[in-house]
């Protein structure tokens, strides 16, 4: 089965988390614009816990998703910087690995960015048609995250733009 990744501002992200616009939200981020720098910070913490800052380069997309995670210990923020990426992300099942059918795709683009609630499963971003990194914020866990295998149909995850 194809899975085409959508726009972050078409998709409604509010059952897996948070979305930010920090270039263009008005409620949730506050803007400071000068002659000499432009500005933009969230309201509130992005994350409940203290948090790590991470950085990733993730693999290019389109790909095959074979794995995700999830953390019941932490919210993880994932920032698009520069280069756009593919994210995707499904909600969990008690006890059960992630499901195909329940994975989500959606592109970010520089200033998007995403807080996932606890137990949302969600692999590594991946760049559109080229290795990308990307920042994330989470606190770390005892463990390192265990990655668990996606039950069901294989995907392919397409992306455009």
């Amino acid at each position: 089965m194809t899975l085409h990744a959508v726009e972050i501002k078409d998709f409604d992200f509010t059952e897996y988390g948070f979305y930010y616009n920090m270039l263009h939200d008005r409620d949730k981020v506050i803007h400071s614009i000068t002659d000499r720098y432009e500005d933009h910070m969230t309201r509130l913490p992005l994350i409940d816990t203290p948090g790590h800052l991470g950085y990733t380069m993730g693999q290019s997309a389109p790909y095959t998703l074979k794995s995700m995670e999830k953390h019941s210990h932490t919210m993880e923020a994932l920032f698009c910087a520069e280069d756009p990426v593919a994210l995707c992300f499904a909600k969990s099942r008690a006890g059960l690995p992630p499901q195909a059918e329940d994975v989500r795709a959606v592109i970010l683009r520089a200033g998007d960015v995403v807080v996932l609630n606890r137990g949302i499963w969600h692999d590594a971003c991946r760049g559109l048609g080229r290795p990308s990194a990307y920042y994330y914020l989470a606190s770390c866990g005892e463990q390192p995250a265990e990655w668990v295998d996606v039950a069901g149909e294989e995907l392919l995850v397409a992306v455009s733009g």
